[in-house]
């Protein structure tokens, strides 16, 4: 036992104790007020009167039961502990653990690498169980290969996402088992996110989009243009304005890739021109359904609790990319059959209508069309289809010689003065 009043024996021990700190995790934050003690892995808040408590633990744990703390220590303490001002989210193959910052002080880094567990006694790294299960889920080899380059680019370059695809999984039960494994919070620690609505993916206060790296969407559906609008912004920006709850609105970078697993055939209302998905052909099972559960829980699921997770991990990571652009990937023919049966029949009516009728003004189209009497609606159905508002004789007088503040649509690529072309030839038109 060394003698409590040696100073260099105290010495020593009060520097085993900052490693002991730091080894830990303990770190000084700075708040509005103080700065504190701050754990970055498990997020535990101290103010610095706790540091004789954390001290006597690690004493007693050491045998050191008959040094007691020093109040003088904190200024070395203070001194020897990083600094950090906030917490950043910068993913990497390997993470930094602290992010400096252009004011030249440091932030704690969020993102954590993926840590393996031993696997089990007697346990097979034989992938099998995880091949025959993407065959079962993506029967399609086209489906299969596009889906598993997107898991694996997820791990392999978690900084490359934006502008780039999310993934729309449309599978029937019981195949959103395959959200449980690649969406184990264990690849990602501390950065998953399970929703069951688009209101807590969009509400203005949230921040999962910019503080994940991997969010589910668990069966969720709309059909509000409003809804789907916002929702394209969140999957094309590579920067997103968030707005904490009590914080300043600020920008931020985006990593999350999304995943939406449903029951529905066609969750979203698509457009024709749509990439920011990629919907793989329904799961189709072997024999039956049953079969597929005994299949998962017999064979799959003990694999994968037993050792088949890193195994996993291992194969996705070593999956080659280089044929593989997160940038573009071709509409499947699951997804354009999502886009037809976005098309409502009215929008299909209008759309037979327009290509009668290149250029009209709105009070036309409505009376043939009661459903579009209000014009927002109106308004909205045809700017989806590429179709937008001009004054063709403000300027110029019309055949008659007046001119006019008269609205007219006309389909992209016209101008105001093909428009008049267009209407100086026209059988029928009263000015």
């Amino acid at each position: 036992m060394p003698s409590p009043n040696n100073e260099k024996i105290k010495k020593q021990i009060l520097s085993a104790f900052i490693d002991y700190l730091k080894d830990h995790g303990w770190v000084l934050k700075a708040t509005t007020n103080l700065s504190v003690l701050f754990n970055i892995h498990d997020g535990v808040t101290l103010n610095d009167d706790s540091i004789s408590g954390l001290f006597y633990q690690w004493a007693n744990r050491n045998s050191y039961t008959e040094i007691e703390y020093d109040e003088r220590w904190w200024s070395t303490i203070r001194r020897r502990l990083p600094f950090v001002v906030s917490e950043a989210f910068q993913p990497a193959v390997d993470p930094e653990l602290f992010v400096p910052l252009s004011s030249g002080v440091l932030a704690v880094n969020t993102y954590k690498r993926y840590e393996k567990d031993a696997p089990a006694n007697g346990f097979n790294p034989d992938p099998a169980p995880w091949i025959e299960f993407i065959e079962r889920l993506f029967p399609q080899e086209t489906d299969r290969k596009i889906v598993c380059d997107w898991m694996a680019h997820m791990l392999q370059r978690p900084i490359s996402v934006h502008p780039g695809i999310c993934s729309l999984l449309v599978i029937l039960e019981p195949g959103k088992v395959c959200s449980l494994i690649i969406y184990s919070p264990r690849y990602f620690p501390g950065k998953t996110a399970s929703l069951d609505s688009f209101a807590k993916l969009t509400e203005k206060h949230s921040t999962t989009l910019t503080s994940n790296m991997l969010i589910h969407l668990d069966d969720v559906s709309t059909n509000s243009d409003s809804q789907m609008t916002r929702l394209k912004s969140i999957l094309s920006e590579e920067w997103q304005m968030i707005r904490p709850l009590y914080e300043p609105e600020r920008s931020a970078r985006v990593y999350a890739r999304i995943i939406l697993s449903s029951n529905q055939p066609r969750p979203l209302r698509l457009d024709e021109n749509e990439r920011r998905w990629y919907a793989p052909e329904f799961m189709t099972h072997k024999a039956d359904r049953q079969e597929t559960q005994l299949f998962i829980q017999n064979r799959l699921l003990p694999w994968v609790s037993s050792g088949g997770l890193d195994v996993i991990y291992e194969w996705l990571m070593s999956r080659d990319l280089s044929q593989f652009n997160h940038k573009y990937v071709p509409q499947s023919d699951c997804l354009r059959r999502m886009i037809s049966d976005s098309v409502s029949i009215l929008e299909m009516q209008v759309r037979e209508w327009v290509a009668d009728n290149p250029a009209f003004r709105l009070e036309t189209l409505q009376a043939q069309f009661s459903d579009l009497r209000n014009c927002q609606i109106a308004s909205s159905y045809l700017t989806a289809m590429k179709y937008r508002k001009c004054q063709p004789y403000q300027r110029n007088p019309d055949p008659t010689g007046k001119t006019s503040k008269q609205w007219w649509w006309i389909p992209d690529g016209w101008t105001p003065a093909s428009l008049r072309e267009h209407l100086a030839t026209a059988e029928e038109f009263t000015f």
